[in-house]
């Protein structure tokens, strides 16, 4: 129970027990005044009819007396008026029942009201002739006090009431500060740091606010320190410090990371960049200068790129650049090389160089997914060789006429219609790839579902054979409703039982509004079949705003589902996003991660990922693991989950 429901509780009760006893005295004050008017009245009605009853009696008559008794009694107002001589022999008595009009039967039973009986002596002269005797009906006495009770009860609970509301909202604007506070911590859990800037004037509430203010400024120096800690390590190990672009290392990691994926960026191509006569462009214009060329050269290939995410550039050494580019558009690659091309020559220009001396030579080869990393290398740099061959500013594609007829022997169109019907024929085949403890290989933590297209001779092909076309043909959306669609099938069916199940999506689905309303009736569908353990999955740093994902994580959550980023790598931009969104796992490939921390596993910035991912309760999955060596370096780092082809190759569903 909630601090505000105790104290209004408390108060509340105490509100009542004060009104109810200020009530209960003011009724008993009331009780006691009727009695006492009741008394009053009969005393006067006795004293008036004993003076008019001693001027005409006498001891031989007394029926004078009882026709001046009969008069009065018979207003009504009294219950008993009785006549009494000297010796207690009862000479009249007038007597009636008491019956109450408009008193509840409950109010007469429990209020007890006792009406006195007023005496009054008559004398004759100096003798003493009786004793009269008057009460007065009660019935008046409770009218009177049930007309007291209900303005007294009317009274009570109006007050009850205001006060009530009134004593709620005192309480709300005075422990408003304890639900910031609360705000805070909650915010603290999901990496979200929020100060208070209303300081609340009681006091006690001020020491608490200025504390968890204090604290969150110190939890975010903490998590801040860390993150830099962790990207500056990684600027360290995989930036070139004067481009600021990725070098050899990194694009290596990335390539190797592209050839074995199994979304669109499995097939693209490999662009290798040439300035020719760095040396000759030294004497020409300085150290210095050069130094600044290279740097606006590095500047005009980002620019080429800035606007895909998915594209690697890097420096592999001081004259060479390459560009890993993912689509399966061949006109997208020849766009980017003269762009390129085009932003080098207005450089040369500028720095007033001989373009047949200074230029550049562009050459590049396609690859597709499960390629060699070597072989693809050795195409660009014979493509590159024959661009050199040809003179300034030429741009070479390396023709593989074996990999391209079998790649490019479906037109746009015959894509298209392969890729609908094989949805509609449901040649699209599920499988399934297990993400275990690194401890207990037989403690899974989630089966991650993958797409195989089973063609019209029976072979089938993983995604990265068709992906890049289906993003191509915007289909993306669709394929992803027939994952989903097939995916509650396979569980409704109990075609496939598992722990958990992860579901890999892309951005096209949440782009349009009626399939994000598709996709929230796709979530109420899982609820509804019993589906306790969910993850969906996207990409790192995908090309959507980050609103949107927020809004999709917190969806899950509220259904009690989770959500992971995939291909995970430590950036800015990444860190940002991990803590926009809080994801319940982050995923990050065995050779960059063993890349980046495996020189020494007990370095600072592996201990600087643990506290991050530790302070926000993410989980970090290593992929594609390979061997034992690999594995027990990860336990090593510390690493709980693991998943890739040591453990299992992904395997058909049903």
């Amino acid at each position: 129970m909630t601090l505000f429901k105790q104290i209004i509780i408390v108060l509340s009760i105490f509100q009542t027990f004060i009104f109810g006893a200020v009530m209960w005295f003011n009724f008993m004050s009331s009780n006691e005044y009727v009695t006492e008017q009741a008394y009053t009245d009969a005393l006067h009605t006795a004293n008036s009819l004993g003076l008019s009853i001693s001027s005409v009696a006498s001891f031989d008559d007394v029926s004078t007396a009882e026709t001046m008794i009969n008069s009065v009694f018979d207003s009504g107002y009294y219950s008993l008026i009785m006549l009494e001589d000297i010796n207690k022999e009862i000479l009249v008595k007038k007597e009636q029942e008491v019956v109450v009009l408009d008193v509840p039967a409950w109010f007469i039973r429990y209020v007890k009201v006792q009406v006195p009986i007023a005496t009054s002596e008559i004398m004759l002269g100096w003798t003493p002739y009786g004793v009269l005797s008057v009460q007065l009906n009660s019935g008046h006495a409770y009218r009177q006090l049930w007309i007291i009770f209900k303005d007294v009860l009317a009274i009570f609970v109006v007050v009850s009431i205001i006060g009530f509301f009134c004593l709620q909202m005192i309480l709300r604007i005075i422990l408003r500060p304890l639900v910031r506070v609360r705000e805070q911590a909650e915010a603290i859990l999901k990496s979200d740091f929020i100060f208070q800037h209303n300081i609340p004037f009681t006091k006690e509430l001020k020491n608490v606010v200025s504390a968890m203010n204090s604290m969150v400024k110190k939890v975010k120096e903490i998590f801040d320190k860390e993150a830099e800690a962790v990207r500056r390590y990684h600027e360290l190990l995989y930036q070139d410090t004067v481009t600021k672009m990725y070098n050899r290392r990194y694009f290596n990691i990335k390539l190797h990371e592209y050839l074995t994926s199994e979304a669109t960026n499995a097939q693209g191509a490999l662009i290798l960049i040439s300035l020719n006569d760095f040396e000759g462009l030294k004497s020409n214009i300085g150290y210095e200068k050069s130094e600044a060329f290279i740097k606006e050269m590095a500047g005009c290939i980002t620019k080429a790129t800035e606007n895909q995410k998915e594209y690697v550039s890097a420096k592999l050494n001081d004259t060479d650049f390459a560009i890993l580019a993912p689509s399966s558009s061949p006109e997208a690659f020849e766009a980017l090389c003269q762009e390129i091309n085009s932003l080098v020559k207005d450089l040369t220009k500028r720095y007033e160089l001989n373009e047949k001396e200074h230029f550049i030579n562009i050459g590049y080869a396609k690859y597709y997914a499960q390629s060699d990393s070597k072989e693809i290398f050795s195409k660009a740099d014979f493509a590159l060789a024959s661009s050199k061959a040809k003179g300034a500013f030429n741009i070479n594609h390396f023709i593989d006429e074996a990999n391209d007829e079998v790649h490019l022997l479906l037109g746009k169109e015959a894509w298209t219609h392969e890729l609908k019907s094989a949805m509609e024929q449901k040649r699209f085949k599920l499988a399934y790839q297990n993400v275990v403890s690194c401890d207990a290989p037989s403690e899974t933590f989630h089966s991650e579902l993958f797409l195989r297209l089973e063609d019209y001779n029976g072979h089938l092909h993983n995604a990265g054979y068709f992906m890049p076309m289906v993003m191509e043909l915007k289909l993306g959306a669709q394929l992803d409703h027939y994952v989903v669609q097939q995916a509650q099938e396979i569980l409704s069916q109990k075609i496939f039982t598992c722990k958990a199940l992860c579901i890999n999506l892309g951005k096209e689905i949440f782009m349009q509004s009626n399939d994000w309303d598709w996709l929230e009736e796709s979530l109420e569908g899982f609820k509804n079949m019993g589906v306790k353990e969910l993850y969906f999955e996207m990409p790192n740093l995908i090309d959507m705003p980050t609103h949107l994902l927020t809004k999709f994580s917190k969806d899950l959550h509220r259904y009690g589902y989770g959500f992971g980023i995939d291909n995970f790598t430590i950036t800015m931009d990444s860190l940002e996003l991990i803590q926009q969104i809080n994801p319940d796992y982050i995923k990050i490939q065995a050779s960059y991660m063993l890349d980046l921390f495996g020189e020494n596993l007990l370095d600072a910035p592996n201990r600087s990922l643990g506290i991050i991912t530790d302070s926000m309760e993410i989980k970090v999955i290593v992929t594609n693991v390979e061997n034992n060596e690999q594995k027990e370096k990860l336990t090593k780092m510390g690493i709980k989950y693991i998943q890739g082809s040591l453990i299992a190759e992904p395997k058909l569903i049903g």
